[in-house]
């Protein structure tokens, strides 16, 4: 049956990638639908009876809920127990019996809690995404601690030690009885509920919890697993819009085309290194627009071809993305692997991006591939704003409080923005403008923490135990686990980011990556690589990209012929990434 189950949800798999590949369904609906119908099939398959020797999850379940149901009864008779003796001394006036009666008794009850524990560590801890969600072990202890045995004993030898004051102290120990009393009252009732584990209905009950527990998990747990990554969107987000309301990029382009010269080579490295450094902390379509309307006549001017200029453009964009803080954070907590590990990568695509632009500027800057018939006139007008000298490190200062200060993406964006506000305080509106930039910046990350919901509730559903006990012996099986299938596959295969294919950084990429890693089929670290590099084709020539489209609309040229001239360059580039990755991590 488990060949059968892992093989539907493959299907489920198929079927929401093609629905995303052909874009009939988004990625805001795709991953959130594909984790729910994940569970849903996976936990359904767990309640179908089979004959097995070993028993099933649900059973697992039914049977752990049963254990506590037992040793939360065992607690209730204890704790009944205690209180008649305690009544019974109280009623005779004896107060020494409940001295005898709390020695006896401490010890007995601290030994059969630990040894209830320790039947219910016999079970799987199903539904357990700590802090998120609990889990059935520390419901278990909670119940177990519902019942106050040790409340009940440590109130009473606080009222006896203070017998020597002047209030009755029977009139206290009364009190302590008629309260612990009234504690158990919820103990008692979860377990009248839980009576009749072995009837029908019981059953039919548990396998409806069952299924709402593994829901609940996906959803709760799911929400919550990236919020950090979230909040450092909402950062990012407030940080670049005050880089763009100030002007900043702009200004940094103009003065590095100043600088540059006038020859084409010079310029284009410039304008490439620039716009690098600007995407290290900044992004969306409306920067695109704002500096490609500078940088794309620049290039012009100096006689590179409209596909050339683009190609220029792109490729300093997803060189400056690859270090972009928010895209860090959540790798971290996607992938979980190790800052130090995380940094290898993307410095290794970086060096790649460095080298590939470098190549296709010197390969565009040929005096063959150049003409004065492809001159024109830049703007010479610079932004009426001065921008002062010391603002225009500022979309550095994040990527370099990150990389070189350890410090955490959200600190760095809260530094960075104070930063800019201190540069420019002096000016009229400063402050409404930083206002109206938070709340801007706020509003245009809301698509990708919606996106990053998504993702979690993806990674959660596959990381339960019913979805990975079906998928897991298909995805070991067919993962190329060996350095030379891992090239194969992710170096040949790596075109499959285009066009939201399998290996798209931010659609199915996501699923499959998460199901690696949820059966541990790859190292975490190469995983990622394998994305990464992937995403390198995806960055600079995915026709479906929004930036690609204005750019190519902007030059004038087809979106797919961009495609056509930087997808070799760009491929070669991520194959040599997945070689290198290869050696690095699976040896």
């Amino acid at each position: 049956m488990t060949p059968a189950i892992g093989c539907l949800l493959l299907v489920v798999f198929l079927v929401f990638a093609a629905l995303m590949f052909l874009e009939r369904l988004s990625a805001l609906l795709a991953l959130p639908l594909m984790a729910i119908s994940f569970v849903m099939l996976a936990v359904l398959a767990d309640l179908a009876p089979r004959n097995a020797e070993a028993p099933s999850r649900f059973q697992q379940w039914h049977d752990l809920r049963r254990a506590t149901a037992d040793a939360v009864r065992e607690r209730l008779a204890r704790h009944e127990r205690l209180l008649n003796a305690a009544r019974a001394a109280l009623a005779s006036g004896d107060t020494g019996a409940i001295t005898s009666m709390i020695a006896r008794e401490r010890p007995a009850a601290l030994a059969e809690l630990n040894a209830q524990r320790a039947r219910l560590l016999e079970y799987p801890d199903f539904l357990s995404k700590p802090p998120d969600y609990p889990g059935s072990r520390a419901l278990a202890e909670a119940r177990l601690r519902s019942v106050p045995v040790e409340s009940l004993l440590d109130s009473l030898e606080g009222a006896l030690r203070q017998s020597g004051e002047s209030e009755d102290p029977a009139r206290r120990i009364q009190a302590i009885l008629d309260q612990s009393t009234a504690l158990r009252a919820a103990p008692q009732l979860w377990l009248d509920r839980h009576s009749d584990s072995e009837s029908w209905r019981a059953t039919l009950r548990d396998a409806l919890r069952y299924v709402g527990g593994h829901l609940a998990l996906t959803v709760r747990a799911g929400s919550l697993s990236l919020s950090a990554t979230m909040i450092a969107t909402l950062f990012g987000g407030m940080f670049a819009m005050y880089v763009r309301n100030l002007k900043i990029a702009e200004r940094l382009v103009y003065w590095t085309a100043e600088f540059a010269g006038e020859r084409p080579a010079g310029v284009a490295v410039a304008v490439f290194l620039a716009t690098a450094l600007i995407f290290t902390s900044a992004g969306g379509l409306g920067t695109v627009m704002m500096l490609g309307t500078i940088i794309l006549p620049i290039l012009r001017s100096v006689g590179l071809s409209p596909v050339v200029g683009a190609g220029v453009f792109l490729i300093g964009i997803a060189m400056g993305g690859q270090l972009h803080p928010v895209s860090r954070r959540l790798w971290l907590d996607f992938y979980g692997v190790t800052p130090a590990e995380l940094d290898s990568i993307l410095w290794t695509l970086v060096a790649l991006y460095f080298a590939t632009g470098i190549v296709w500027i010197a390969w565009g800057t040929r005096r063959g591939l150049r003409s004065s018939f492809q001159s024109r006139e830049a703007p010479v007008d610079a932004p009426a704003l001065t921008v002062p000298p010391r603002l225009m490190i500022a979309p550095l200062v994040p990527v370099a409080l990150v990389y070189a200060g350890g410090i955490d993406e959200i600190a760095a964006f809260t530094i960075a923005i104070a930063y800019m506000y201190l540069c420019v305080r002096g000016r009229d509106g400063a402050t409404r403008q930083l206002a109206r930039s938070l709340i801007d910046g706020a509003q245009a990350v809301v698509p990708p923490v919606l996106l990053m919901i998504g993702i979690g509730l993806l990674v959660t559903s596959l990381s339960t135990a019913p979805v990975q006990g079906y998928l897991r012996p298909l995805i070991e099986s067919a993962a190329p686990r060996t350095a030379s299938r891992y090239v194969a596959v992710f170096a040949l295969g790596a075109p499959l980011a285009l066009y939201r294919g399998p290996l798209n950084v931010w659609g199915m990429g996501l699923a499959v990556s998460a199901t690696l890693l949820a059966t541990a089929a790859l190292p975490p670290p190469a995983v990622l690589g394998a994305i990464l590099a992937a995403g390198m084709l995806q960055g600079v020539c995915d026709p479906t990209n929004t930036a690609n489209v204005w750019i190519a609309g902007f030059q004038n040229v087809g979106v797919n012929r961009l495609l056509r001239y930087l997808l070799l360059p760009v491929w070669a580039a991520a194959s040599v990434a997945v070689v290198i990755f290869a050696m690095r991590f699976l040896g």
